[in-house]
């Protein structure tokens, strides 16, 4: 199996990143603030769909930044003859993984965003934040991000949504974590769906562990692409230690 290497990186696929997670699972400590993901239709599920989307993950410093541009398309007659009202939510996660040193998760030291925006066709809109909660196992606390966009018959909509949040945390490592596997409740699976890691301004890509496998990527970007289809893996990217300098 061909393995894709990009200039000074080495890209594992889902069996070696796993062997590399499980050596270093015990003495690691695992977290992040601001996890995020695609976004999933609370009202008028079934009813809108992803036309064209691409996101693009970027470290900047000890933070990411997460772009998605996304084409939202409402079918016209004979499908749908009446306005949509549609409510859209994205998710906002602060993990850490639990072991005998480790506390659970509370709702109550739950970080997420340190920035966010939405914009509808290049219009800021508003959003409203849900209350955090956290999971059965209590490593994770979620809160919801949601907000409204209005659609007439065979309209097509350009939403694009912005967070910031810390890098995630894996030992001496920073991690990249994207939720990609639950699209929800859109009326088609993606005509065209394109997820970028892009790395930090004026490097190259450099990783030492990477899930799912990509199929395509070069030194200055990584991609899952999905036509017609939706992903079937969230996005995971371990980054290399930062070198030690003596002294």
């Amino acid at each position: 199996m061909k393995i894709l290497q990009a200039r000074g990186s080495t890209l594992l696929g889902a069996g070696a990143l796993l062997m590399l997670i499980a050596a270093g699972a015990r003495a690691d400590h695992v977290m992040v603030s601001g996890r995020t993901g695609l976004p999933t239709v609370r009202e008028g599920q079934e009813k809108i769909w992803i036309e064209n989307g691409v996101v693009e993950l970027q470290p900047s410093g000890d933070d990411l930044n997460v772009t998605q541009n996304l084409d939202l398309r409402y079918p016209g007659a004979p499908l749908e003859s009446k306005p949509l009202i549609a409510k859209i939510a994205v998710r906002e996660d602060y993990f850490r993984a639990k072991d005998k040193d480790t506390p659970t998760v509370k709702e109550a030291e739950a970080k997420g965003f340190s920035d966010f925006d939405v914009t509808i066709d290049g219009e800021k809109i508003a959003s409203t934040t849900e209350p955090w909660k956290t999971n059965e196992k209590k490593d994770t606390a979620t809160r919801w991000r949601v907000w409204t966009v209005s659609f007439e018959p065979g309209q097509l909509r350009h939403m694009k949504i912005t967070s910031r949040a810390p890098l995630g945390q894996k030992g001496e490592r920073k991690t990249v974590e994207f939720i990609s596997k639950d699209v929800g409740h859109w009326r088609n699976a993606p005509d065209s769906l394109v997820i970028r890691y892009i790395p930090a301004d004026g490097s190259g890509v450099k990783t030492v562990g990477i899930d799912p496998k990509p199929k395509e990527g070069d030194d200055q970007k990584i991609e899952w692409k999905y036509e017609k289809a939706s992903p079937n893996r969230d996005v995971y990217v371990v980054l290399p230690p930062p070198l030690k300098t003596d002294g």
